[in-house]
């Protein structure tokens, strides 16, 4: 492989990103034959990154927990096409489609189930908490949760439904789904210091995140809580993530007893529903995501949120596989991936180009938003830079969930600037304008997604809501 070139590309993405802490590990067979930290755990303490130090691995989660449900089918306490009511019979939706739910369509995102808005989100998570009562209160609250398609219908990605096969495993197992996983995944897959119990994270290792606004600083509030686990919350480090790669590529097998067979893998890494977005991302299968690098089959999983970006990547004709663990959230990520994957391919990684958001960023400090619209126009030809339309809605989250809502409005106003057809823009600006009290201002902003998509069902049940 090619990775003696890999430090000095990471280190000038990471420069060019402003990125606080990264951890890349590769493995080959059962060897990491890469692990390496950069940056810091936290810009307020400054301690350093390094191969052990835990980060929170976000949506990377839910490959081991589709794990442990197959391991579940392989033990006969499972079947992949019975209803979910059938294990959990006191689960409810406000629909009557939700008996026909199974558990592979859970698995593969096309139970037609919602997920959470990213408000829902950050009050959830605003709210932490860590008693073994927790997720049992979160899945009968759904009982007020419509669907959003028939069960089977359609790929539509729900953390929900992983948070309720999380109660599943503890209801089938008689343990709590933490320590089902910890004895019967994690331990097996050489991972006994990982944990989806954030109490026992071992805090002067942790990677704390961090959200841009427009300066970078730690989030105000560490995010989690327990009934999201299943979905978001697995924490680990570099070295072990790459244990779990190992145990992945060697169909189940790390240092120990199998976990799941091969056949468990290869049904898992079976394209189930279409997701769309090549290379990467091309299909789904249970739990994970599958398409093709430079024609190299691919099986992965990302994480993105609350200041955090993950990523998981195999490639299994190849017996390669590597991770990356980052404390910030920016498209860095598909930089740093690619990097990692050229060097798995034999191919030399590059730096690639840098989102148009990191100098509007950068002049918003310095000059405030008169100063980033001034540099936007100095930069909007110079190809150095890529411009993508989600660029400042994602910086426009990160405001607010760092509760910088006035920031979070400009900077979708500089992007509605640039991109003055993005529907995603209006219906944020939209949600922000209405948490403000601005009610006239966030209807107009509605007005204005409803002419770019007149039967957009998000924007329609928001204007109820505003009138």
């Amino acid at each position: 492989m090619l990775i003696e070139k890999l430090d000095s590309v990471l280190e000038e993405i990471i420069a060019r990103w402003g990125i606080p802490g990264l951890g890349v590990g590769i493995v080959e067979g059962n060897d990491i034959v890469y692990a390496r930290g950069f940056g810091v755990q936290s810009l307020e303490t400054g301690v350093p990154v390094t191969p052990d130090s835990i980060f929170c691995v976000a949506s990377i989660t839910k490959c081991f927990v589709a794990t442990a449900m197959m391991q579940l089918v392989e033990q006969g306490k499972l079947e992949l096409d019975a209803p979910l009511i059938q294990y959990l019979p006191d689960f409810r939706l406000d629909d009557d489609r939700y008996t026909q739910i199974t558990l592979r369509q859970i698995l593969s995102h096309t139970s037609g189930m919602p997920d959470m808005d990213e408000d829902e989100y950050d009050e959830l998570v605003a709210h932490p908490e860590s008693d073994e009562g927790a997720p049992a209160r979160y899945v009968s609250a759904l009982a007020s949760h419509k669907m959003i398609a028939n069960p089977g219908e359609r790929f539509a990605y729900s953390n929900i439904a992983y948070n309720v096969l999380g109660v599943l495993i503890a209801a089938v197992s008689g343990q709590t789904f933490e320590k089902y996983m910890q004895a019967r995944i994690l331990r097996l897959a050489g991972m006994a210091e990982s944990t989806l119990f954030f109490p026992e994270v071992p805090r002067h290792r942790l990677a704390v995140p961090h959200l841009r606004t427009p300066k970078m600083i730690v989030n105000p509030v560490y995010p989690y809580h327990r009934a999201d686990a299943p979905a978001s919350f697995l924490h680990s480090s570099v070295v072990e993530m790459c244990h779990w790669a190992i145990t992945c590529l060697n169909g189940g097998i790390f240092n120990g007893p199998r976990l799941l067979s091969p056949a468990g893998f290869e049904q898992m890494w079976a394209p189930i529903a279409p997701w769309g977005f090549p290379p990467l991302y091309e299909d789904v299968g249970l739990g994970w995501t599958l398409g093709h690098f430079d024609g190299v089959k691919t099986v992965s999983h990302g994480g993105m949120g609350f200041g955090w970006t993950d990523f998981l990547t195999l490639l299994p004709e190849k017996g390669r596989g590597a991770i990356i663990l980052c404390n910030e959230e920016s498209s860095a990520r598909s930089r740093t991936i690619r990097a990692a994957i050229h060097a798995m391919l034999d191919k030399e990684p590059i730096v690639n180009t840098v989102s148009w958001m990191i100098p509007i960023s950068e002049a918003w400090i310095t000059g405030g938003i008169r100063a980033a619209y001034a540099r936007y126009a100095e930069i909007k030809d110079d190809s150095a830079y890529f411009f993508d339309e989600d660029e400042l809605l994602n910086l426009a989250y990160q405001m607010t969930c760092a509760q910088k809502l006035d920031r979070a409005v400009e900077a979708l106003e500089l992007n509605l600037y640039v991109f003055p057809e993005h529907l995603d823009s209006y219906l944020l600006l939209a949600r922000l304008r209405l948490r403000k009290g601005e009610h006239p201002q966030a209807e107009a902003a509605i007005q204005k997604a409803l002419a770019l998509a007149p039967e957009n069902a998000t924007a329609l049940k928001f204007l109820e809501k505003i009138r």
